[in-house]
């Protein structure tokens, strides 16, 4: 049971941090990109994160206007709100033969070690917590 409780509480966290007001650059103008702490190698499990594996499905690759999964691939549309660690952003999805949108908030955990991706599409999944990969 207790492995549960971190990943829950960073959601928690995320979901309240997703509601802290953000602002706009000073132009006036939201960022095209994703916050350079967001961008790497981000694991839901250790073996995730385990370059020679090819079963790594809990990874997420986030580059500062993309996300890639194990089956599928998302180009950053538009940013809606933003701050160094808060983004909410709409995505254009492609994966087996299909494509979609999606509303994703993404948080950065103060400490830069974990990345939490909420999905507020109507029918979205559950929020996921992903630890960063570090290099050996």
């Amino acid at each position: 049971m207790t492995r549960h409780i971190l990943p829950t509480l960073l959601a928690s966290l995320a979901l309240l941090s997703a509601c802290q007001e953000m602002t706009p650059k000073q132009d006036g103008t939201m960022p095209k990109t994703l916050p350079e702490g967001m961008v790497g190698r981000w694991g839901l499990t250790k073996a995730d994160c385990d370059a020679s594996r090819d079963d790594n499905k809990g990874l997420m690759v986030v580059q500062p206007d993309s996300l890639k999964f194990y089956e599928s691939q998302a180009k950053l549309a538009e940013i809606d709100s933003a701050t160094d660690r808060v983004v909410r952003a709409t995505w254009n999805f492609t994966g087996e033969g299909q494509k979609w949108q999606r509303d994703i908030v993404l948080t950065l955990s103060s400490t830069g070690i974990y990345l939490s991706r909420q999905d507020i599409s109507q029918g979205g999944m559950k929020p996921l917590t992903y630890r960063q990969c570090v290099s050996p």
